[in-house]
């Protein structure tokens, strides 16, 4: 019988944990009770958006919210371009600058209105904006419902993006937008913790075991390797095992010897204490284990770079490949977004014009960068990545990264598999378990193509 480890932060840690995917806390702006884990706690400067681009709060209930409405036919006069963006810092302060030189040239007007609980915000207005930031995850139940408005044919060129994350804003074989940014998964390890025991990053599963035995202290509190109940924490375990979620058929692939090679090497390192989870050493997610000391590798995004440079601006860390697993793959989550036309917007034409223009080379290159995000576009990313070269393998992950994208109405499958990891780790169920309810509540979900 597996030794039950709690899941709960410990009783002096005056902040209770949100076990739910892309949330801290809350979940899109309302308080989350569902299991699941935080992808980053709340950062600052340019992270905001990143509350946008991994929501995992997929049952949105979109027709019940006032912004998302079907678009009626508008009876106003024309008005002012209307732009939401986050409240991103420099960032934004940049783009407002490009947005102001952009409508100064054409003699015309954009109020471009920011908003720190950005997500909350854009689904509160009663009256959308013409403009605003879609992620990927989000773009599937959108644009299945008509909240989005295409773009008119040959009017966005993908020439120059990787093709997976230009297909990833493609509905029913209409492009909707083009993507602004990417981030990926990728190992992130204590530099000074691995040279401390004389080890490299791990290249494969078998080193992976190794590097979190010896980074292992339990009488510090130290594991590992910092693993979370998280779908997309799991994926790219799934997929270096050879497995899929879904087949090249759309039907569900759970019920298979990859699905359980790879979750059985997820929960046999926790189980055999060389892994924890970040309640354990009273923190939020996995960047702010690794801050403190307490933890020797996990898997995490571009977002760590601004948190640690914010948060612990001593600590030593690297970042290398994900491990390849048994089918000699290692594919990250590539996590993006876009600008995008709401399907009620009087002035489609004027709104994919700017989004064309803030997507620009010249614009794009002109937006100050931490390293917590990377252009879209394959030259730019290339141009990141010598300006960050310790940062590589953010940027070598996105050719054959899936993007982080369900089908819709999957937001069932990815509450139902979280909860279901949180009581694996919990030592209620078996993995085996696990993956054969997920096939059925799958199986139970008409699966719509993605594109």
């Amino acid at each position: 019988m597996p030794t039950k480890r709690s899941l709960q932060t410990r009783k002096d840690n005056p902040t209770p944990i949100c076990w739910h995917s892309q949330c801290r806390g809350k979940c899109r702006g309302r308080p989350c009770a569902r299991p699941g884990r935080p992808l980053w706690p709340p950062l600052p400067g340019g992270l905001l958006l990143l509350s946008l681009l991994l929501t995992g709060c997929r049952g949105i209930s979109l027709p019940a919210l006032p912004f998302f409405q079907p678009a009626e036919t508008p009876t106003e006069t024309a008005r002012n371009l209307r732009l939401l963006l986050p409240e991103e810092g420099a960032l934004t302060a940049a783009l407002r600058e490009q947005v102001a030189a952009w409508a100064a040239d054409r003699d015309m007007r954009v109020d471009l209105f920011t908003a720190a609980a950005y997500s909350q915000e854009l689904r509160n207005r009663l009256d959308p904006p013409d403009l605003f930031i879609v992620s990927g995850f989000t773009f599937p139940d959108l644009a299945a419902d008509g909240f989005l408005a295409p773009a008119a044919e040959d009017t966005l060129d993908p020439e120059g993006y990787p093709p997976h994350l230009a297909a990833a804003f493609i509905w029913k074989g209409v492009r909707y937008c083009l993507p602004r940014e990417v981030r990926t998964l990728a190992l992130v390890y204590d530099s000074a913790g691995l040279a401390a025991t004389e080890q490299l990053p791990p290249t494969d599963w078998e080193t992976l075991q190794s590097v979190a035995v010896a980074q292992t202290d339990l009488n510090s509190g130290r594991f590992g390797f910092i693993e979370s109940p998280d779908l997309s924490r799991w994926l790219p375990f799934l997929y270096g095992a050879g497995g899929a979620l879904i087949d090249e058929n759309g039907r569900m692939a759970l019920k298979s010897p990859a699905a359980a090679t790879a979750l059985d090497l997820y929960i046999q390192l926790f189980r055999d204490n060389f892994a924890g989870h970040p309640g354990e050493s009273n923190s939020a997610w996995a960047g702010e284990v690794l801050g403190k000391g307490k933890g020797g590798m996990t898997i995490e995004g571009n977002w760590v770079v601004p948190y640690f440079a914010a948060e612990f601006p001593t600590f030593r860390y690297g970042v290398a490949p994900l491990p390849v697993g048994p089918a000699r793959l290692n594919p990250s989550l590539a996590f993006t977004s876009c600008y995008a036309v709401s399907a009620q917007s009087q002035q489609t034409a004027e709104a994919f014009a700017l989004a064309t223009f803030l997507n620009s080379p010249k614009v794009v290159r002109s937006l100050p960068n931490d390293g917590g995000w990377m252009p879209a576009q394959t030259a730019l990313r290339k141009e990141w990545q010598q300006d960050f070269p310790h940062l590589a393998a953010f940027a070598e992950a996105v050719p054959q990264a899936r993007v982080w994208q369900l089908p819709v109405g999957f937001d069932l499958f990815l509450r139902s598999f979280n909860r279901g990891m949180v009581q694996l780790f919990a030592a209620e169920i078996e993995a085996a378990n696990l993956l054969a309810e997920m096939q059925r509540v799958g199986e139970g979900i008409a699966i719509d193509e993605l594109r």
